[in-house]
């Protein structure tokens, strides 16, 4: 027989609810109390588990453990049940069901598990009575819960019959997707709601929806037993251990209770954009008995303002997650919208928003003090909570990305009128009155228009006509050294970002942004998007293939247009070999030009049909221009041996580092350089030249070569125009052999 002092029960919650469902259990007398998996483990007398019905907020089901055992096998389940006194717990006429949940001793299916506790129930009546109650899973006296965990074995009575988050208030209500109640209980405690409204602070609810969070703040509030409503309905009225008095007693002192929280119920507010939510909202409320105390109104987080007599208190929401394909970016300007409006009408608040998505907490322009993690049905989630003042406020959060552009035009509308952003667009206005002359002369089509000419907008931005879509800039950051205060450079490339559209006369979709650091190895070349997505752009007459997303450079590296025409003319009527060619658009131009043939070779499959593209789009004949994918200083090493073939023009621009796993070795340009212009003069006709050139800073040629050969220093002869500002972008020598 139970000890009805003693009583084992264990409570089930939502998933993240057992820390604090365990602390509630003791609050109410639960001793022994331990959180598990799916819930709560306690101990108690028979008023203490009454209480914890009756009171709980954050549980589904308590259930009253009556067999906790271990099985020798499967066979042995039936006739341990019938062991069980039932008749202690229900009438032999009486009507009963049973759920199975677990795995073990091969039973592996809910259904089976119920239907063997279901004969063992039969069995124990027929033996003790020679008949047997009705087995009813809609309406039944006693509900009995079997848990089979390998050979643990444990049966369990259902105290409530339904899951304890069904106040009763919404009973009748088609809501779709509303927040659990429990679970909203529970959000309000780790909020502070109780202490708050201790403290006469109201609450305010700004996306209210279906009105959850604003009637379980009332009956915390108001001091009213969350099992009250259906105390009548609940399993433990049938059980025949029931205590009915002990159960009366506690239900008087509920209501007493409620009557005396009801005289201190603090202001509680609502509001939402959708009448629909708002019509069940009300609904809801008049049903929990708070329509004197709960005030809403129809009103979007954009038209925010407060109402009525409003003190400090808290500020609660669940907003809409963007869980869908293309909401996320409509869900951030909501969360920007609810961060002003928080901002401006909350100061001195205390705020406590739940999200699914914890970056969407960075667009409203607040750092969060602390965050607890929840679930909200299959939804992993997160409770942000806020001190709204002002040394808490930030900007609102820009992500970054190719995008950024427009993401400062609707995050920041004013900011290009700020000093900063106008005194960026005074300079860039400044370089285009020059350029645009330049460039309409020379029929220049891409060029640079800025490149860091004010240090403190450390930016390099490329003009780009495309035949296919017009103009597009690409804007390259040059990532700020360590020393530099993160918060005031990422300020300026607001400003310089804000005004780039109208300066330039460009959407600001068609501005593309990326940052630009240091590059080790072949990272340069490595893919950063998946855009796929080239334009055709014209240089010297000639037809190149760009991409502005996918990597770090477009394919064509536009300080060296001058280069390239150079080899152009070099290559006319000649041979030319193109080592290191990246996409091969100065092999393109010379054989547009009248190269006789050519040899272009690079590593990267990648950007060897990036070429091929060239090519093809100047109907270039490969029979005579030929692309060939190698490691180019195994491909040296290997030529240089016995040339089968050399060539009149050698074009050679390698990275200054890399290190990539398809070549061998590391290549240092700087030290490696020396080896690599002699393997490849050997490749060189009698009266060739080779174009040598990088682009790195501090690079100095190797005296031994100046020495070896005839060398001639071109770099200011191929310093183009809107390079002028930044003569270190690169280095070219024409190398030949000594006559």
């Amino acid at each position: 027989m139970l000890n009805m002092k003693s009583l084992s029960c264990f409570a089930t919650t939502a998933g993240g609810l057992n820390e604090l469902c365990r602390e509630e259990l003791m609050s109410l007398g639960a001793t022994e109390v331990k959180a598990q998996p799916r819930g709560v483990s306690f101990q108690g007398d028979i008023e203490t588990v009454y209480r914890c019905c009756l009171w709980s907020r954050l549980a589904n089901r308590i259930f009253l453990v009556v067999l906790d055992t271990k099985l020798e096998n499967q066979e042995a389940l039936t006739p341990t049940v019938a062991k069980v006194d039932w008749k202690k717990h229900m009438a032999a006429d009486g009507r009963f069901s049973v759920s199975f949940s677990g795995k073990g001793l091969g039973i592996d299916h809910s259904h089976y598990g119920a239907l063997k506790i279901k004969d063992g129930i039969v069995d124990y009546f027929r033996d003790f009575s020679g008949s047997r109650p009705e087995v009813d899973r809609y309406a039944p006296d006693l509900k009995i819960h079997g848990h089979l965990n390998r050979n643990h074995l444990t049966l369990s009575i259902d105290l409530i019959g339904y899951s304890l988050h069904q106040r009763g208030y919404r009973e009748g209500q088609q809501v779709t997707a509303p927040l659990k109640e429990n679970v909203a209980a529970a959000l309000l405690m780790r909020a502070g709601w109780p202490e708050i409204a201790k403290n006469g602070g109201c609450l305010y609810d700004p996306m209210c929806g279906s009105g959850t969070f604003l009637v379980e703040a009332a009956m915390m509030a108001s001091d009213l037993a969350p099992g009250l409503e259906k105390a009548d309905q609940m399993l433990l009225n049938h059980w025949k251990m029931h205590q009915p008095q002990i159960w009366q007693d506690l239900i008087t002192e509920a209501q007493h209770r409620e009557s005396e929280g009801l005289r201190n119920l603090p202001d509680i507010y609502g509001s939402d954009a959708s009448h629909k939510s708002l019509d069940i909202a009300q609904e809801a409320i008049e049903n929990a008995g708070y329509a004197d105390s709960i005030e809403i109104k129809q009103m979007t987080v954009e038209q925010g303002r407060k109402w009525g007599d409003w003190q400090t208190g808290l500020v609660i929401s669940n907003p809409p997650y963007g869980e869908r394909l293309g909401e996320i970016e409509e869900v951030k300007e909501l969360y920007q919208h609810l961060g002003n409006y928080l901002k401006a009408e909350f100061d001195g608040w205390q705020a406590a928003i739940l999200t699914c998505n914890s970056e969407l907490g960075m667009y409203l322009g607040i750092k969060a003090k602390r965050s607890h993690e929840f679930a909200n049905g299959p939804l992993e989630c997160k409770l942000l909570r806020f001190d709204i003042t002002k040394e808490f406020h930030r900007e609102p959060a820009i992500k970054g990305g190719a995008d950024i552009a427009e993401q400062v035009q609707k995050t920041f509308p004013d900011l290009a009128n700020s000093e900063g952003a106008q005194m960026f667009a005074n300079r860039l206005r400044k370089n285009l009155k020059q350029l645009r002359k330049w460039a309409n002369r020379t029929k220049a089509y891409c060029y640079r228009v800025y490149d860091a000419d004010m240090p403190e907008y450390s930016l390099a931005i490329d003009y780009y006509q495309t035949l296919e879509e017009g103009e597009w800039l690409v804007v390259n950051e040059y990532a700020p050294p360590k020393t530099v205060d993160r918060q005031k450079a990422k300020k300026r490339l607001h400003e310089a970002m804000s005004v780039l559209p109208d300066v330039m006369e460009l959407p600001a979709g068609k501005i593309i942004f990326k940052v630009r650091e240091r590059q080790k190895g072949a990272s340069q070349y490595e893919r950063m998007d998946e855009s796929k997505e080239y334009f055709t752009v014209i240089e010297n007459g000639v037809k190149l293939r760009v991409n502005f997303q996918d990597y770090l450079d477009t394919g064509l590296f536009l300080d060296h247009r001058d280069v390239r025409a150079k080899v152009a003319e070099l290559s006319k009527g000649k041979s030319l070999l193109n080592l290191f060619c990246y996409t091969a658009s100065a092999t393109a131009i010379a054989a547009a030009k009248g190269a006789k043939s050519s040899l272009s070779v690079d590593m990267s499959k990648t950007y060897l049909f990036w070429a091929q593209n060239n090519f093809w789009a100047n109907q270039i004949d490969d029979r005579k221009h030929m692309l060939e994918r190698a490691d180019v200083i195994a491909w040296l090493e290997e030529q240089a041996k016995e040339p089968k073939q050399t060539y009149d023009v050698i074009f050679m621009d390698p990275p200054s580092f890399s290190s990539s796993k398809k070549m061998e070795g590391v290549l240092d340009i700087q030290r490696d350089h020396g080896w690599m212009i002699r393997k490849a003069m050997q490749l060189l006709t009698p009266n060739g030249v080779m174009v040598f050139s990088n682009n790195l800073r501090k690079f100095k040629l190797d005296e031994l070569v100046e020495m070896q050969f005839d060398v001639e220093d071109i770099t200011r002869k191929t310093m183009p125009e809107d390079f002028k500002r930044n003569q270190k972008i690169h280095q070219v020598w024409l190398i030949r052999p000594k006559k």
